[in-house]
């Protein structure tokens, strides 16, 4: 019965993990995080970029309804700072524009955007609402009540306005932001009580674009890189495989069939007869030893009998 033929020996893989392979999972999963949030980020950047925008470029805040049973609705401060005075605003945030209209089309309505300094002055003790976050999502529910009295004039009579605008119509305001701190101030345009309008703010963002493209490209680079040392960790070490001295591996099938030759320098192993030791190799000779075939010293040629053999001296020979 032939043998049956062996593959290659393969030593089977270590099951324990090195510090490398730690250190690459762990910091593979720690970049994955804010990688994955970048994406996010990056894509809604994206998004409003495209398709928020209106027809003239701006990004506007949804549409939504304020109001105050006081004199005035206004915002907080408004601090503007890019952080380098060598950088204007207008890279950044392009031009703002506030659009208002009055719920009663009778009542005319005023805009205007001043100085905190100059707004705080005049709305000094003057009841109002407060709108806390301007153009963010429930912003009805973001805003308080100050106790107060009428205004002392009108809002039109004040020349401390930066830009203003009033009627009865929509009221488009449109502003060059500039370093500073300022003020939105809506109010009824005679200076009544009851203000109530419906509002709504944005921006051109002409940096937008380019602010999204670049979150959304280090994202994905930061992605790549992490699922890479995640990769690396997590994947089985690669298989060694050898063939031990004296050994022929199976044939492979369609292969060239080549006869197996000893590693050079190596001589090789001879099975010894049975019964017998091994001979080991020679450098002059490889035939296994013989021993000599025993001779009748009867039949010899050197053999000669006794009676020939010469006598000692003074012997008679026989």
């Amino acid at each position: 019965m032939a043998a049956m033929e062996q593959g290659p020996w393969a030593a089977p893989p270590s099951s324990r993990w090195s510090a490398g392979r730690v250190v690459a999972l762990v910091f593979g999963v720690l970049l994955l995080i804010p990688a994955l949030g970048m994406l996010v980020g990056g894509g809604a950047l994206l998004w409003v970029d495209t398709v928020s925008r209106t027809d003239d470029g701006y990004v506007l805040s949804p549409t939504d309804t304020f109001t105050s049973d006081g004199y005035v609705l206004r915002s907080e401060r408004i601090d503007l700072s890019n952080g380098a005075d060598w950088i204007p605003l207008s890279s950044s945030l392009g031009t703002a524009r506030v659009d208002v209209t009055g719920t009663d089309p009778s009542q005319e309505i005023f805009v205007g955007i001043a100085p905190v300094a100059d707004a705080t002055r005049y709305l000094d003790g003057v009841s109002g609402t407060v709108i806390d976050d301007l153009g963010f999502a429930d912003q009805v529910q973001n805003t308080h009540l100050l106790p107060g009295g009428p205004p002392s004039t009108p809002p039109g009579d004040q020349d401390f306005w930066i830009t203003q605008s009033s009627g009865s119509e929509t009221q488009q305001l449109s502003w060059s932001p500039a370093q500073g701190n300022w003020m939105l101030v809506i109010m009824n345009a005679d200076g009544s009580a009851a203000v109530a309008v419906n509002a709504r703010i944005g921006a051109t963002l002409p940096s937008l674009s380019g602010l999204a493209w670049g979150v959304l490209i280090t994202g994905i680079v930061l992605t790549l890189i992490a699922v890479l040392l995640i990769a690396l960790a997590i994947r089985r070490p690669a298989t060694r495989t050898g063939v031990p001295y004296g050994y022929q591996p199976a044939p492979v099938a369609g292969g060239p069939q080549q006869p197996w030759a000893p590693p050079a320098g190596r001589a090789p192993v001879v099975p010894p007869p049975s019964g017998r030791p091994p001979v080991p190799p020679s450098s002059t000779s490889q035939q296994p030893w013989t021993p000599p075939v025993p001779v009748d010293r009867g039949t010899a040629a050197d053999a000669t009998p006794d009676s020939a053999r010469s006598a000692p001296p003074g012997e008679p020979t026989p």
